[in-house]
């Protein structure tokens, strides 16, 4: 008997890359590209003209949606 057995995942993690403005720290998520990597810079700021730098990027595992009982 295993107490300490993991739970299976299933599916696949989905790959985010986050980049943070280096003029006013405004963080933006968006799904992994090919070319991706830490440090990159080059995209644009949303919130203001500042040049945003990729300082993350990691997997998030989708959330199980759960069937509801009837009866």
């Amino acid at each position: 008997m295993l107490f300490f057995e993991r739970k299976r995942e299933t599916k696949n993690p989905i790959i985010y890359t986050e980049e943070t403005c280096q003029t006013c720290n405004h963080k933006i998520k968006r799904i992994f590209q090919d070319g991706d990597y830490i440090y990159k810079s080059g995209s644009t700021c949303e919130a203001c003209p500042g040049i945003a730098m990729t300082t993350a990027i990691y997997g998030e595992y989708p959330a199980e949606k759960r069937k509801k009982s009837e009866g």
